[in-house]
């Protein structure tokens, strides 16, 4: 189905403030935070991109989704 205009520039606004909200994060929570919540990787699977034992990913992840919810709250309704 074809979308509509404003439906497309809604989109399109949604993923530039997800990138540039994750811009923000350091580069260690960058990493988990792509691999897990936008690539959908498992834990095991980044800590093997990552080179990190499995509580350091669940941990730095944790730190990646608060301080992301925390960067991106006031630009949402």
């Amino acid at each position: 189905t074809t979308l509509r205009p404003d439906t497309m520039y809604e989109n399109r606004s949604l993923h530039e403030l997800v990138r540039s909200t994750v811009a923000q994060l350091t580069p260690q929570h960058q990493v988990v935070f792509v691999l897990r919540e936008l690539a959908g990787r498992s834990y095991e699977e980044i800590a093997g991109v990552t080179k990190a034992n499995l509580g350091t990913v669940k941990s730095r992840l944790n730190r990646a989704r608060s301080s992301f919810a925390e960067i991106i709250a006031p630009h949402l309704d």
